[in-house]
C-alpha cells in the first residue's frame, strides 16, 4: 500500500475505499490544477472540459503506479468442506505458505495490517513443509511476532492449496465449510469480507 491509501486505512475507511478513494482525490486534484492553470481559456465549457482531462491523465498516471486489480472490485473464493465445523472456536483466518515462496513472504506485510486492525484476530501462518525446514518466511513471521506453525503436505493442505502458495482460509464460527483465496483472488474485497466476519463473530 503507498501513502495514501495507508492514510485512508488508518483514519477508518475500508480496504476497498482505500484503495479507490485515492483515483477520485487525484482526478479532482488534477481537474483543479488544470481549471487554475488554464484561465487564458475564457470559455467555461472548455476550460472545464480540459481540466477533466488533465484530471483524467493525472489519475491514468496514478493507475500506472498503482493499479487496481479484479480482487479489489470482486471477492472470489472457493469453497472447501471442513473436516469439522468451527462451532467452539470464533472466527480464525490461516494462512498456507511454503517456507521459500517470494509471495508467501510478502504477504506477511498485508496479513500485519489486517492483525493491527483487528487485535483479536485470530490468524495463524501454516509452513508447509515434510521436514520442518522454516525457510526465510520463518525468519520473517519471528521478526513480525506472528503465530505460526509447520504442517506436512498432506490431503487437506492439498485440497485446501490447490498447489497455490500462498493460500489463505477463514473458518467462520459454525460453518461446516471454509472460504479460501488464491494469492491473485486476495484484495481488498476479500480483507473487507473477512474483517465483517472477524467483527461479528
Amino acid at each position: 500500500m503507498n501513502f495514501l491509501e495507508q492514510m485512508l486505512l488508518n483514519i477508518g475507511f475500508s480496504w476497498q475505499l482505500s484503495m479507490l478513494l485515492p483515483f477520485l482525490i487525484i482526478l479532482v486534484l488534477g481537474a483543479s490544477i488544470g481549471f487554475m492553470f488554464l484561465k487564458s481559456i475564457k470559455a467555461t465549457f472548455w476550460r472545464s472540459s480540459l481540466s477533466i482531462c488533465i484530471g483524467i491523465v493525472f489519475s491514468g498516471v496514478y493507475f500506472a503506479f498503482y493499479p487496481i486489480y479484479i480482487s479489489d472490485l470482486e471477492n472470489e473464493f472457493r469453497i472447501e468442506k471442513n473436516s469439522s465445523s468451527n462451532v467452539q472456536n470464533d472466527g480464525f483466518m490461516e494462512v498456507l505458505v511454503l517456507p521459500d515462496c517470494p509471495h508467501c513472504i510478502y504477504s506477511i506485510d498485508l496479513v500485519k495490517k489486517l492483525t493491527l486492525r483487528n487485535a483479536s484476530a485470530k490468524i495463524i501462518y501454516k509452513i508447509v513443509s515434510n521436514d520442518g525446514y522454516g525457510g526465510g518466511i520463518e525468519a520473517k513471521l519471528k521478526d513480525e511476532n506472528m503465530r505460526y506453525l509447520h504442517v506436512p503436505h498432506n490431503a487437506d493442505i492439498q485440497t485446501l492449496s490447490k498447489g497455490s502458495y500462498p493460500s489463505f482460509v477463514f473458518h467462520e464460527r459454525g460453518a461446516k465449510v471454509v472460504q479460501v483465496w488464491n494469492n491473485n483472488a486476495f484484495g481488498s474485497k476479500a480483507l473487507d469480507f473477512i474483517e465483517s466476519k472477524l467483527n461479528r463473530d
